[in-house]
C-alpha cells in the first residue's frame, strides 16, 4: 500500500511541474546591426562548415557555440544532420582541400554573446531564452525545438 501511494505521488509530481528543459527553442541570431535578415538551412550548413557564406557583400562567420553540450548536439543532429566525430572531419576536410574557415569556438555564453553583439558579420546559435530579450540581437529563425 505504502509504494502504490509514494508511487503515486511520485508521478503527480513529475507531472505537475514543467521540466527545466521543456519548450526550449535552438534558434540561430546576429547581432542587431547585422543587415542579414535570413539564412536557408544550406546556408546554415555551408557556413558552420566552413564554407563561405556572403550576404549584403559580408562575407559572414560562424561562432560555434560550445557553452551549453546540448545546444551543440542539437545543433549537430538537427541541422548539420551529422555526428560530432563526422563534424569535426568534415571541418578539417574543408579547411585543408577549400581553403575554408574553421567557425570560432566559444565555451563561454557571455564570450559568446558580447562577439555576436560586436561583429555584424557573426553568426551563431543559443537557446531562444538567452538571447530573445535582449536588443543587442535578432533571430532570424528557430532551427529546432524540444
Amino acid at each position: 500500500m505504502k509504494i502504490a501511494v509514494i508511487a503515486t505521488l511520485a508521478a503527480l509530481m513529475l507531472c505537475a511541474g514543467p521540466s527545466a528543459r521543456a519548450d526550449e527553442s535552438l534558434v540561430l541570431f546576429v547581432s542587431a546591426d547585422s543587415p542579414v535578415a535570413r539564412l536557408e538551412t544550406i546556408e546554415v550548413r555551408e557556413l558552420f562548415l566552413g564554407l563561405t557564406v556572403i550576404r549584403n557583400d559580408r562575407t559572414l562567420r560562424a561562432l560555434d557555440n560550445y557553452s551549453d553540450s546540448r545546444v551543440h548536439e542539437a545543433f549537430l543532429q538537427n541541422v548539420i544532420a551529422m555526428p560530432e566525430s563526422a563534424y569535426v572531419r568534415r571541418l578539417l576536410l574543408i579547411t585543408l582541400q577549400q581553403g575554408g574557415r574553421r567557425p570560432a569556438v566559444y565555451n563561454s555564453k557571455t564570450e559568446l554573446l558580447n562577439a555576436v553583439a560586436g561583429d555584424p558579420a557573426a553568426v551563431s546559435i543559443a537557446w531562444a531564452k538567452d538571447v530573445a530579450n535582449d536588443r543587442r540581437f535578432k533571430i532570424l529563425r528557430v532551427l529546432w525545438r524540444d
